[in-house]
């Protein structure tokens, strides 16, 4: 559809990206057990009454699908490998993902625990068109995360979700608008989200197969068909939905990162710098009268291996003590991974307001005592700078303290930090 704006004509461009992640589960467990990579993997109950809760691509080429029982999964493979679930690990991935997403697009909508839909048009002015962002979202989960994905695109979170299923695996199909009608058109009416079997089978009975043939039958007989859904459905099979997104979500967070120009290979050295780190994001934290719920930890060495790894406390937080305590616990499980360290980084999400969340408040001696610290610690660098106090566990043991200390970031982390665009 074309628009006059008073100069020349405009494109309507593809606004609504559906980002669905692919077999999640089962990539999920074959990124973290790579020796599972290229072998039919189904993640679910081993036991006799046990059903496929996700099945890898390899699997799916035997004819392996979600909610089979698992006795029916062996009989197409006999090579079948299980993987009893890890919900925990899922979620938490999940939220990576999510985060990831926010990074680059304001407008969400998460739908399930592996997909979401984005309103992509506020962000083209600084990644380019719906093609653009759908490719820097793929890459960089790819990249970041270890995960494949598949994106579609169009004018219509319907279409947009339509386009996503025929891009998969690890692919993207942006729909242009003029050209939604001619998609849909020859695709069985199934590939609606929410057209059950008995509406297959009703519009069946109709002669209506393929979303095409939709547009051929009078409204009265499709209002038979389908009920109250009708109108929803014609809109979409003649290319005129224009639906979005339902409940947006802008995911705040607020973070800080640091690339070195000399990889760090002492792991005391790298549990100093995120302590700083955790410290420099509770303080804004703290300005901003805020608490998290969520840290994350990002690590990247020299050869752009990048891992992310998250905790989520079980009360939110704008302690740094805190903070610090799970940054460092999520580096000591994964140091053995990474030998050098070119690039780290702390972020925190979930936020809500300090003045209007209900907050637990922690009645240990331990924790009275940083809470107050920490007050004080924030009245003198208001007043001093940051450079007039820093924690002794980020002091090395040469005399370049305050240089291996939060102080030494420069003017330009300052200003992610205050932006939250440092992760």
């Amino acid at each position: 559809m074309a628009a006059q704006d008073g100069v020349g004509p405009t494109v309507e461009i593809p606004g609504i990206l559906h980002l669905d992640m692919d077999a999640f589960f089962a990539s999920v467990e074959v990124r973290d057990h790579p020796e599972l990579r290229g072998l039919p993997v189904v993640v679910g109950g081993a036991g006799t009454r046990g059903v496929v809760a996700a099945a890898s691509y390899p699997a799916r080429t035997r004819g392996i699908r979600s909610a089979m029982p698992m006795a029916s999964a062996r009989r197409l493979a006999p090579d079948l490998v299980i993987v009893p679930p890890r919900i925990a690990r899922y979620q938490e991935t999940s939220a990576l993902v999510m985060e990831l997403l926010s990074s680059v697009v304001a407008d969400i909508e998460q739908i399930s625990i592996d997909e979401a839909f984005l309103d992509v048009r506020g962000a083209r002015r600084l990644f380019g068109g719906p093609d653009q962002i759908a490719s820097l979202l793929r890459s960089r989960i790819r990249d970041e995360l270890g995960l494949p994905s598949s994106v579609g695109g169009s004018v219509s979170r319907a279409v947009a979700k339509i386009a996503s299923a025929r891009a998969k695996p690890d692919g993207q199909l942006i729909i242009p608008a003029e050209q939604t009608a001619e998609f849909l058109a020859p695709l069985p009416v199934s590939a609606v989200s929410g057209i059950g079997p008995k509406a297959v089978a009703s519009l069946e009975r109709i002669g209506v197969r393929t979303i095409g043939q939709i547009r051929e039958i009078p409204p009265s007989t499709l209002a038979r068909a389908l009920g109250p859904r009708a109108p929803e459905i014609i809109h979409l099979a003649t290319g005129s939905d224009r639906t979005g997104l339902g409940h947006r979500v802008r995911d705040k967070s607020l973070g800080t990162e640091r690339t070195w120009d000399e990889d760090l290979t002492d792991a005391d050295e790298v549990r100093r710098r995120i302590t700083s780190m955790a410290d420099d994001v509770a303080r804004q934290l703290r300005r901003s009268d805020a608490v998290a719920r969520t840290v994350v930890l990002k690590l990247r060495s020299p050869d752009g291996t990048t891992i992310t790894r998250s905790s989520t406390l079980d009360q939110p937080t704008s302690s740094g003590e805190r903070l610090r305590e799970q940054v460092v616990a999520l580096w000591d499980k994964e140091r053995h991974r990474l030998r050098r360290i070119r690039l780290a980084g702390v972020r925190v999400t979930h936020l809500t307001a300090e003045s209007t969340s209900a907050v637990q408040q922690e009645l240990t001696s331990r924790s009275a005592l940083w809470r107050d610290l920490e007050t004080a610690m924030d009245r003198a660098t208001d007043r001093f700078g940051t450079a007039s106090l820093s924690r002794g566990s980020t002091l090395g043991p040469a005399a370049d303290g305050a240089q291996r200390s939060a102080s030494s970031r420069d003017p330009e982390d300052d200003r992610d930090a205050r932006d939250g665009s440092g992760l």
